[in-house]
Parts: structure tokens; C-alpha cells; sequence
């Protein structure tokens, strides 16, 4: 595929009226960074340990999402747009929104996840293999009750990265 000139200097941020004035224009722009895409639910849901205080809960009602039996979306399926996660991030406090953006993004931020995991089972490290191994994801269920009424606040640096 070919581009055209256009495209191309788009690409890197620099316009052709900036060049053709001569005013001072940076030659590559840092990209900025577009909140674009689609999350599925269940890739979202993936991330979620129900420390946040039913900020989770808040947001898939905002966002129109159900969930019948009062703590996860009924249709695991359905992709919701990138920046309505965001918004569940920000505006409810969703652990789990944070999670899933900082994973899809690269964000440089602390896991929600892995807070909750330390605080729970007293564990650092633990993020990856609690996503994929279904033994630990039990042993966290088992512990989980004794944690039914704490609540983590979203750290501020996962909100500055958000922003």
C-alpha cells in the first residue's frame, strides 16, 4: 500500500504548511495517544477481584450493561468501545476497567489486580498467573470473604496514565 505525501507527514505529525512557511516544527510528533476500539466484556470481567467498592457494578449500569445476578454482565460477548471503559475507569473508579486499559495500552501505571491480590493473599507478583490459572483464581474466591468490606481506591497514578 502506498501513501501519499499527505498521509505520511500526517503520520508523523508534521504539517506541509509548516514546512512550506519554514516556521519551527518539530520534525516526528510523539503520537498522541487515541482511546479507540472495542473491549470485550469478558476481557474486561477477567480483571475483576470486587474490591472497588461496586464501582464495577456502577459503571456496567451506567453503561446500560445488565447484570442480573448483581456483580457480572450477563452477555460476556457484547464489546463495549474503549472509551466508555475509560469512563468506567475514571468517573466510577473500576478496578477492573483500569486493568484491562493499562493491559491493552501498555499504560505505565500500578495493577489494580495486583494490589487486591496482596492484599488478599499477601502476595506480590501474582497478576499473570492469577489470569490464567483457575487453582488460584479459587484460592482467592476462598479468601475473598474476609475482604467483603474493603475497599481500594483507584491509585492516582492509574488515573493520570487514564487521562
Amino acid at each position: 500500500m502506498r501513501l501519499s505525501r499527505r498521509q505520511l507527514f500526517s503520520a508523523a505529525g508534521v504539517t506541509v504548511w509548516g514546512l512550506a512557511t519554514g516556521t519551527n516544527v518539530p520534525a516526528v510528533a510523539a503520537p498522541a495517544r487515541t482511546w479507540s476500539g472495542e473491549v470485550e466484556v469478558a476481557e474486561w470481567e477477567r480483571y475483576y477481584l470486587g474490591l472497588d467498592g461496586g464501582a464495577h457494578q456502577q459503571a456496567l449500569g451506567a453503561l446500560g450493561i445488565a447484570y442480573r445476578d448483581g456483580v457480572r454482565a450477563d452477555e460476556q460477548y457484547l464489546r463495549v468501545p474503549v472509551a466508555d471503559v475509560r469512563r468506567a475507569a475514571l468517573e466510577f473508579g473500576d478496578h477492573a476497567a483500569a486493568d484491562v486499559l493499562r493491559d491493552r495500552f501498555g499504560l505505565d501505571s500500578p495493577s489494580m489486580l495486583g494490589r487486591g491480590l496482596k492484599v488478599v493473599l499477601g502476595e506480590d507478583g501474582l497478576e499473570q498467573r492469577y489470569l490464567d490459572d483457575p487453582a488460584l483464581q479459587l484460592r482467592y474466591i476462598g479468601y475473598r470473604p474476609r475482604f467483603a468490606d474493603r475497599v481500594l481506591p483507584l491509585h492516582p497514578a492509574v488515573r493520570k496514565a487514564l487521562a
